[in-house]
């Protein structure tokens, strides 16, 4: 007998291979899983709102508060007021001269908030709030716990 006929190798089964390929595939789905967890979580971010709400009674504007807090339809809470500016509303009115003029209301008043969202939310083409897209430009019902008010979106950072 010669040297190659001597040299006997361990036993290989093929189980063994199967197992050995499982644990691979399993590692390299862990470390995949990873890497898409955090490039989604990068895209998310707190995002802030500016609202532009017309023509309010003072008696609903005073009951919106800063800190308090947006809900949605199911209750759940989406956004703290972190910003309230207050100032009479304007109206369009016509001078003897045929000009028009723009004049304070003699009761309503106009509200500028800037939401924060609670939570990190992704920005894509739009906001999903109460079934609805929030975009630039949109009219939507906002609520709190007290108050329901129409907001028209001025910006989104």
């Amino acid at each position: 007998m010669n040297f190659s006929t001597k040299r006997r190798l361990p036993a290989f089964h093929w189980a063994d291979l199967v197992i050995v390929f499982i644990c691979c595939s399993l590692v390299f789905l862990l470390v995949w899983k990873i890497r898409q967890t955090r490039q989604t979580t990068a895209k998310l971010s707190r995002l802030t709102i500016e609202l532009a709400i017309p023509n309010l009674d003072p008696d609903v504007a005073s009951q919106i508060r800063l800190q308090d807090i947006i809900v949605d339809q199911a209750g759940n809470q989406v956004f703290e007021i972190v910003e309230k500016v207050e100032k009479p509303s304007e109206q369009p009115i016509i001078s003897q001269t045929g000009e028009l003029l723009v004049a304070k209301h003699p009761k309503l008043t106009s509200l500028i908030l800037q939401l924060k969202s609670l939570r990190p939310m992704a920005f894509q083409n739009g906001i999903q709030y109460n079934w609805q897209v929030i975009k630039v430009g949109g009219n939507l019902i906002w609520e709190t716990k007290f108050c329901r008010f129409v907001g028209l979106v001025r910006k989104i950072t």
